[in-house]
């Protein structure tokens, strides 16, 4: 029961802010928006105000904001597609834009709950490991990893993680002053992760701290989940790493018996890694709205829309294979345990 509704309200946040993003921008620019709809499938409650229908539905699979002009033609000047350009696709980003906002919004929660937060800082040096051999001192804000930004400590992880034990070089700021230094980092047996050996400071949380770290937070969420689908697409990961509804259900289920934080960093993440699957080109999603948009620019006349509606359709079919594909994955993994 906890899984259940851990997830639907999980789902039903992701879904409401998405969807939001959409509604707000189409209102502000303009558009006439008919329902604004949380969940697919029969409605269970709706109520009106204005020319709008708010309505929640039976399924909390998915969500939907219908505008006027947005399928068909519409001699109405405030449908969709008699809106300029630019403001079409503000409407159509503005979802995936808030799934971002709202990863932010949560990290600065999780972190406001905490006393302190950890900083790529040197607190305690691990006697004999590389950082002390190479001359690293307590206080030294670790800043760069061969070319790599460090902004928050889980970029040092996840670096080392990445490097494995290949030759690195670490700069520093000591007192103001940048200090390179070469190292090999080890593998910890106990966590089977890459360490250069010394343990983070953590620094009072504070305004600044929290706005800060939870920014570098979701941008380096961003840029993990990016590099995965990366590698998907080159073939260094395989593709029975992808996962669906069930694994995600299933690891929401795990995160709330582990506690709120985590349930709420995970919530965080599958926000993130929603906004940044919704921007990618692939029929059916906002992304490839957004560039038959930019085709029409290029153009300077629309698509027509049997054709990308066509288009729409094959991508639909495309990702309900790759649906199954992922809750195939996710059954044998559970199953395999």
């Amino acid at each position: 029961m906890t899984t259940l509704i851990s997830a639907v309200v999980v789902f039903a946040l992701l879904i409401f802010f998405h969807e939001l993003g959409h509604f707000t921008i189409a209102k502000l620019v303009g558009i006439k928006v008919h329902e604004f709809a949380i969940g697919m499938g029969p409605r269970l409650a709706k109520f009106t105000k204005g020319e709008t229908v708010y309505s929640l539905r039976a399924f909390p699979i998915g969500g939907f904001v219908m505008m006027e002009g947005e399928v068909e033609s519409s001699k109405d000047e405030r449908a969709f597609s008699n809106k300029p350009l630019w403001a079409r696709i503000a409407v159509v980003a503005a979802g995936a834009i808030m799934n971002f906002i709202l990863g932010f919004l949560i990290f600065i929660i999780i972190l406001s709950m905490e006393p302190a937060i950890p900083q790529p800082i040197v607190g305690e040096l691990v006697p004999g490991k590389p950082a002390e051999k190479a001359g690293i001192l307590p206080g030294d804000r670790i800043i760069q990893l061969n070319d790599y930004k460090v902004n928050i400590q889980n970029d040092v992880r996840y670096f080392l993680d990445k490097n494995k034990d290949n030759m690195i070089k670490v700069i520093v700021l000591r007192q103001g002053q940048r200090i390179s230094f070469q190292l090999k980092p080890e593998l910890d047996p106990k966590y089977q992760t890459y360490i250069i050996g010394y343990n983070a400071k953590s620094v009072k949380t504070n305004f600044y701290n929290v706005i800060s770290n939870a920014y570098y937070q979701t941008a380096f969420l961003t840029k993990v989940i990016v590099t995965s689908l990366g590698d998907l697409v080159t073939g260094k990961a395989g593709l029975n790493q992808i996962s669906g509804p069930v694994g995600i259900v299933q690891g929401i289920g795990s995160a709330a018996k582990a506690g709120i934080g985590n349930l709420a960093f995970l919530a965080a993440l599958i926000s993130i890694n929603l906004g940044i699957f919704n921007l990618l080109p692939i029929p059916a999603l906002d992304g490839s709205k957004i560039m038959f948009l930019l085709i029409e620019g290029i153009r300077r006349k629309p698509i027509s829309p049997e054709r990308e509606g066509m288009v729409h359709l094959i991508g639909f079919a495309m990702l309900i294979i790759l649906l199954i594909f992922a809750t195939f994955n996710d059954i044998t993994r559970i199953v395999g345990r």
